[in-house]
């Protein structure tokens, strides 16, 4: 179409001459264009008036009322604008940006440059994609590469979230936000906090990088980086990771957690903190169920609870720890059990500690030493008190052995039973029943010269004990009793049935848990 095509009003008042040359100069400004790049130029596709400023510069003009541009397929829509040599544009009132079917851009006030396709807006600006909103009060679009970038505070919101930060970029290209600077994501079941983070848009997807944290009415949980699912709930922590519970903790190189199934996985340099009961679990791998509050925990496994100023420590190849309500708690040990305290050690295949009633139960050829003494039957309770063992009972080939003299390893107390109940008192054992088949050998000392030796057999039978042995010895039905004088004594063959001295695999040191 030229100019002579257009059809000319009556120009019977001065105002419809200047309508005229305002259509002449719109339709004269697309021909133009069109025969040149039109990427070089913001085209005018409507506006109900054209006014030429000179104050604003030449080849300036304002459009005013329903005004539409067009610059390389993106569609900018306002109340008014300014169009300077047709490459750059300032817009006011009503702002959209239109890119495609999916990008819409609102504000207030609008700065566009053709030559960088940088769109600045301010005021109640809106970035809508989707079922996504971002709204902050300033935002630089970049339109070429679909990139909306805010410094001044945001907020994004979507059907499940809320997100604001200080700083955020969002990249249409590849859906994904990144924010900076007292970053917060509110869900309904959780709140996130981060210095730094990434969010996907099409896998609802959060990246941490820096310090962050989520909190929930079930847990506390920090890391410095890692990913974390919206969707499906599901996360990945590293870097001082660790999730809190009301009663526990749970740490590792990398944590794995499914919010909806209250599960927690950790690797390498695991621990279970029990903060009501002072111990701690360390382990190489661990899984944690928030129901019930259960881990297991394998791979140099190793628990730890306060005792006063001492520490009882129990490795094992597995350990499962349990807390099913705060009144309850226990330990259960699998395979190579090993015991560790300054007062007494111990050895099992398998163990379970009931923390609430303080009591150790050991299965599977059990050994306990304390202080000078060796203990062995089939199983074995012990009743913890608050500082030291305070009882113990011996099931089935039941045997108590002391040495006499920690200068000399032949000389032996002895004693054997079905079934055994002994008391301690200052780490030391000061009283033992034994029940059935009872047994005994002890040495005889006067003065601190040993006399000889005395072997005894009955029903039952009460032993007292003090800090030199044998104090005094009560027998019960037809007891037999031979005492052998000192010079007719054989050290090696004074011994029980099943007497063996295990001194050998005795943990001497918390580092010999581990040693096999």
């Amino acid at each position: 179409m030229s100019l002579r095509n257009i059809p000319k009003p009556q120009l019977s008042t001065f105002k419809g001459f200047w309508l005229y040359m305002a259509l002449c100069c719109l339709q004269f400004t697309s021909l133009a264009q069109t025969s040149t790049d039109n990427s070089k130029y913001i085209n005018i596709r409507h506006a109900k008036r054209l006014v030429f400023d000179k104050a604003l510069g030449i080849d300036a003009k304002r459009l005013i009322g329903d005004v539409e541009c067009e610059h390389d397929g993106t569609v900018m829509r306002c109340d008014s604008a300014y169009l300077y040599e047709d490459k750059n544009m300032e817009a006011f009132g009503h702002i959209s940006i239109i890119k495609g079917d999916s990008v819409f851009v609102y504000g207030d006030s609008l700065k566009y440059q053709a030559k960088t396709k940088l769109a600045n807006l301010k005021g109640n600006v809106r970035c809508i994609e989707k079922d996504m909103t971002l709204t902050t009060n300033t935002l630089i679009y970049d339109v070429s590469k679909s990139v909306a970038s805010y410094y001044n505070g945001g907020k994004i919101v979507n059907k499940e979230n809320t997100l604001t930060s200080k700083n955020g970029h969002y990249y249409s290209s590849n859906k994904e936000l990144t924010f900076h600077y007292d970053v917060v994501l509110t869900n309904p079941d959780y709140k996130m906090r981060s210095d730094t983070l990434r969010y996907n848009t099409n896998n609802k997807t959060c990246y941490f990088i820096g310090p962050s944290i989520i909190t929930s009415k079930e847990n506390h949980i920090y890391c410095e980086n890692g990913w974390y699912d919206t969707r499906k709930e599901i996360a990945r922590f590293s870097k001082n990771a660790i999730i809190t519970t009301k009663d526990q903790k749970l740490l590792g190189d990398s944590l794995f957690y499914d919010r909806k199934k209250g599960y927690g996985k950790a690797t390498r340099r695991v621990q279970v903190i029990d903060t009501t009961n002072k111990s701690i679990v360390w382990g190489d791998y661990a899984e944690h169920f928030e129901k019930g509050n259960r881990a297991i925990v394998t791979g140099h496994a190793l628990y730890g609870r306060k005792i006063e100023k001492d520490t009882l420590f129990l490795s094992a190849d597995t350990l499962l720890y349990d807390k099913p309500d705060s009144a309850h708690s226990f330990v259960k040990a699998y395979k190579h059990v090993k015991l560790y305290k300054k007062d007494f050690q111990g050895l099992c295949d398998s163990l379970t500690y009931l923390i609430h009633d303080s009591l150790m139960t050991m299965y599977n050829a059990p050994i306990l030493w304390t202080n000078n003494g060796q203990i062995t039957a089939k199983l074995i309770k012990i009743t913890a008190g608050q500082t030291s063992v305070r009882h113990f009972e011996l099931l089935h080939q039941a045997i108590v052995i002391q040495k006499v003299d920690s200068l000399d390893d032949q000389k032996f107390n002895q004693l054997e039973g079905k079934k055994m109940e002994g008391i301690f008192a200052n780490d030391s054992i000061r009283k033992l029943n034994v029940i059935g088949n009872a047994e005994m050998i002890y040495y005889i000392k006067q003065n601190k010269t040993y006399k000889g030796v005395n072997q005894t057999s009955c029903s039952d039978l009460t032993v007292w004990f003090n800090a030199e042995g044998v104090d005094r010895a009560t027998f019960r039905k037809k007891p037999e009793s031979t005492i052998f004088p000192a010079k007719d004594v054989n050290d090696s063959t004074m011994r029980l049935k099943h007497f063996v001295w295990l001194e050998n695999k005795r943990p001497k040191t918390k580092s010999d848990l581990f040693v096999k």
